[in-house]
């Protein structure tokens, strides 16, 4: 059943938060804030872990953000749609997952999330870079801890080895760091440099998971490769190449 009313509600409210920073943005701290924390316990409450707090909070966070770097007033309500959708299939995955922890529909739902949950950090975070002038280590720390234990949520609820979910969230979080500091001399925006960055994520990210999963071949690996090469080549390609100052 894809509606429930707990995890519905829960994203309401964030879609609330949302709509009231983009009329009164001079509130977008305090209500960041407080929906953080609120956040923080939804996770908590409709997953059962503490463990499932890190999507809704990391997400709740880097959409303020993003939204705080949109403008126009249309972009701002489609945004916020999207980011309600992906915060919802957040919460209604970690419901599922709490009454079942084999649900693989629902794990599905929170690698979707995942996903938007990345791309909204990489993206946002390397905004503020370029707009506020913050300085390239506190990017590089973004990168690591948010890919850290987005990766480590997803990593424990398909594998129970802690300490080896640990390690491979570490690797894949180190290595976005230090992607991210060699990205900083391409001559992209922050739109171009989040979608190359969530492509570069993935593919890392599904070595590790069919790993997990005793899926991982020779085969898998080159086709990722392939084929993502040639998604990166395309988005470089068709994307607005800015002078480097």
């Amino acid at each position: 059943m894809f509606l429930r009313l707990k995890p519905f509600l829960y994203s309401l409210v964030f879609l609330l938060s949302l709509e009231l920073i983009s009329f009164r943005a001079d509130l977008v701290f305090l209500i960041a804030v407080i929906f953080f924390f609120i956040s923080l316990f939804t996770g908590k409450k409709l997953g059962g872990r503490w463990l499932f707090s890190i999507l809704p909070a990391f997400f709740t966070i880097f959409s303020v953000a993003l939204l705080y770097l949109i403008s126009d007033f249309t972009e701002q309500q489609i945004f916020i749609l999207l980011a309600f959708f992906m915060y919802y299939l957040a919460c209604l995955g970690a419901f599922r997952l709490g009454e079942y922890k084999g649900d693989l529909t629902a794990r599905g739902m929170i690698m979707a999330a995942s996903m938007a949950t990345i791309f909204f950090a990489f993206t946002a975070s390397y905004g503020f870079y370029l707009n506020f002038l913050v300085p390239l280590y506190s990017l590089m720390i973004v990168y690591l801890v948010v890919a850290l234990l987005v990766s480590y949520q997803y990593f424990r609820i398909i594998n129970d080895n802690k300490k080896s979910v640990w390690i491979y969230s570490f690797l894949l979080a180190l290595i976005m760091a230090e992607l991210i500091w060699t990205m900083d001399f391409w001559p992209f925006g922050y739109l171009t440099t989040g979608v190359i960055a969530l492509i570069l994520y993935y593919v890392l990210w599904d070595l590790a998971q069919s790993y997990f999963l005793n899926l991982l071949s020779r085969k898998r690996v080159v086709a990722n490769m392939v084929f993502f090469s040639v998604l990166i080549i395309l988005v470089l390609l068709s994307s607005k190449w800015l002078p480097v100052i």
